[in-house]
């Protein structure tokens, strides 16, 4: 497959970022007096919080505080750097989409070395829903979405993908719908090519 533009997904794609995810949405239950399952986490908050903004804002700026302490055990990438180097050797355009705040989601690029490859980086302070968020970054890229391979780890993002055009790979696990699975990112380099 020829491609032009890649987008990917952050925690759980590029980097583990090591949260445990049900005990934070269990802080967040308590913070937000609610027994909603939270699923997924970001949009949900808004919903459980009852529209209360300074609630919502409590809760956020606590998962922001723990994806801060999460990025302490980021290390430098260099599979990943040769990656997205060549990605950019080649002329193909790179963004991100994340559920990460902006504050961390940079710093975790940063310290895997990969941060100066992307030329657009839309987080959850853009949007909450990954759609909306994909369809930033196409807008944003100025990118033909069936040009453009998007990779991400959840159903979430393998739907938002393929509602909006783009070739969709899973990583890490096979998830239904996605047109391509691969258990690294670093296996696209020998899968597919960008347009020359």
């Amino acid at each position: 497959m020829r491609f032009e533009y890649f987008i990917t997904d952050l925690d759980g794609t590029l980097v583990k970022l090591n949260i445990n995810w049900e005990m934070l949405r269990s802080a967040i239950r308590k913070l937000l007096n609610t027994d909603h399952p939270l699923k997924p986490l970001a949009t949900s908050i808004p919903i459980a919080a009852k529209g209360d903004h300074e609630l919502i804002k409590k809760a956020f700026d606590y998962i922001k505080d723990i994806e801060l302490k999460a990025s302490d055990n980021v290390v430098r990438d260099e599979a990943l750097i040769d990656f997205f180097k060549w990605l950019k050797l080649n002329g193909v355009k790179i963004g991100l989409v994340t559920l990460q705040a902006s504050e961390p989601a940079t710093l975790v690029l940063r310290k895997l070395g990969i941060l100066e490859y992307f030329s657009v980086i839309i987080t959850r302070d853009h949007d909450l829903y990954r759609i909306n968020q994909l369809s930033l970054a196409l807008k944003e890229l100025k990118a033909d979405a069936k040009k453009t391979v998007f990779i991400g780890d959840t159903q979430w993002d393998i739907e938002a993908g393929k509602t909006l055009g783009c070739y969709t790979v899973s990583v890490n696990r096979s998830i239904l719908g996605a047109d391509y699975y691969v258990k690294n990112i670093s296996e696209l380099k020998q899968i597919f090519r960008p347009y020359p």
